[in-house]
């Protein structure tokens, strides 16, 4: 992964707001480990500069890929087009390489598509998921039986 040099994020985390861990049905859809229902671990990655890195925002840039846009990679997961905006300033914000690639003029201007760069973050956080989520499960089902 390209990360940056140490760069000021207060623009970036004054918009970004919290993210949500996706719904089960969601997880399913991502390909991340599967478990019983009970206590579900979420990953979040804080980068060098304050951004921060989870489900939410990896699943838009799924959904950018999925759907062929920005704007209807954002309904499908049902938020604004100005938060899912604001989600991929944050992500090309935070390293030395984009990981979507937007067309100048913003809106109306083109699709947004994911990068190699975007599709190989995705990749390396998805398989950060499943080897996080795979080594907490003895854990998780103990906090679940107290």
């Amino acid at each position: 992964m390209h990360l940056p040099a140490d760069r000021d994020s207060s623009a970036k985390t004054r918009a970004s707001g919290t993210e949500s861990a996706p719904s089960k049905s969601s997880r399913a859809d991502t390909g991340a480990a599967s478990r019983r229902p009970g206590s579900e671990l979420k990953v979040q990655v804080n980068l060098p500069g304050g951004s921060r890195l989870g489900p939410g925002k990896i699943r838009l840039l799924e959904m950018i890929d999925q759907e062929g846009s920005l704007s209807r990679g954002a309904s499908k997961m049902g938020i604004s087009y100005r938060r899912a905006w604001l989600f991929v300033q944050q992500i090309n914000a935070a390293f030395d390489t984009h990981a979507i690639a937007t067309p100048e003029g913003g809106h109306g201007g083109g699709p947004a598509r994911l990068t190699d760069f975007g599709r190989e973050l995705v990749k390396c956080y998805r398989d950060m998921e499943r080897t996080t989520e795979a080594a907490a499960e003895p854990m998780l089902r103990w906090l679940d039986r107290h």
